[in-house]
Formats: C-alpha cells, sequence, structure tokens
C-alpha cells in the first residue's frame, strides 16, 4: 500500500521509481525513506510529482538509499523536465530561415532525445577530465537540459524575448 496516497500516474519516471522501491520494500515507509534521505515526507512525495524533481544532493542521497544508479536518476530527472516543458507549450523551435520566422512544435521524442545526444556528448569530451574536476553525471545532464532548452527550444513567452545564434525572430 502506498503510505502517501501518491497514484503511480501522477508521479514522474523518476516518482515511480520510489514508489517501486516503497514496494518491494515493504518495511520501509515513505516517512522511513524520507529519514534516510534527510527530507520531509511531504517534500519526498512533492518530488516524486511529474511537476517538480530533486536537486543533485537530494537525487544522489536517494539513490544511494533505494540503491539505484544516479546516471538512470538524473536521466530520468532531466526527461520529466523536458517533458513539462512539452505539456507547458514550450517546446519550440524558433529560427529565421531564408529571412522567414520558422516557428514549429519539436514532438517530444525527439527534444528527449536531443537531450540524450547532448548528455553523451558532453559525457564525451570530459572523457579525459580528471575524475576530482569532472562534473557528475547529474550535473552533466543539467547542463545538457540548459543548453537544449536555452539554444533549441523557446518556451512561447521567450521566443519573442531572446536572440541567439539560431537568428530568431529578433535578429534583422
Amino acid at each position: 500500500m502506498n503510505p502517501l496516497k501518491l497514484r503511480p500516474e501522477d508521479c514522474s519516471a523518476f516518482g515511480q521509481l520510489v514508489l517501486q522501491y516503497l514496494q518491494d520494500n515493504p518495511q520501509t515507509n515513505m516517512s522511513q525513506l524520507a529519514k534516510q534521505v534527510h527530507i520531509s515526507r511531504a517534500g519526498l512525495g512533492w518530488i516524486c510529482l511529474k511537476r517538480s524533481g530533486p536537486d543533485e544532493e537530494t537525487a544522489k542521497r536517494i539513490s544511494e538509499v533505494i540503491g539505484a544508479d544516479l546516471r538512470e536518476v538524473a536521466r530520468l530527472v532531466h526527461e520529466n523536465k523536458v517533458e513539462n516543458l512539452s505539456n507547458l507549450g514550450g517546446l519550440n523551435y524558433v529560427a529565421k530561415v531564408n529571412g522567414n520566422r520558422v516557428k514549429r512544435l519539436i514532438p517530444v521524442s525527439d527534444a528527449l532525445a536531443g537531450l540524450n545526444s547532448l548528455y553523451q556528448a558532453f559525457h564525451q569530451v570530459t572523457r579525459s577530465v580528471s575524475l576530482a574536476e569532472k562534473p557528475s553525471e547529474f550535473q552533466i545532464y543539467k547542463q545538457s537540459f540548459e543548453l537544449l532548452k536555452a539554444h533549441l527550444l523557446k518556451p512561447k513567452q521567450r521566443a519573442s524575448k531572446h536572440s541567439d545564434s539560431f537568428n530568431s525572430p529578433d535578429q534583422n
């Protein structure tokens, strides 16, 4: 039984991972798990929802407790951010092509593929960086998401406010 009454359909893939852990470990409830990761029960419930997600430190603590791979957790958290952008209508490619303004809705599957491609590129670039200086998997996913959001995906409210290297409509 789900002690916080979270419905799996309301949870992100990360949240579903947490719920699966609780289901597989009935000796642990949501309050106990929250205490182990040093957050409130309500906080743990909140970050399991689709509209939310953990920060890196919380994700790391949860991953350690539930035995999940932090790279997988980082991927799930950042893919959820892309899905949230999609739900807000923010997966738009905006550019000037041959002098004409082009705005196209990007399918969420393409945006997710882009996120993971950027992650792979950053991961490749940082291969030769020493372990002490190398960003964490979560940080690499975060950088990938921020780059994707800033340069390729233009939410409706930002499309006309920012210019970028893709010749947004503001550039003449």
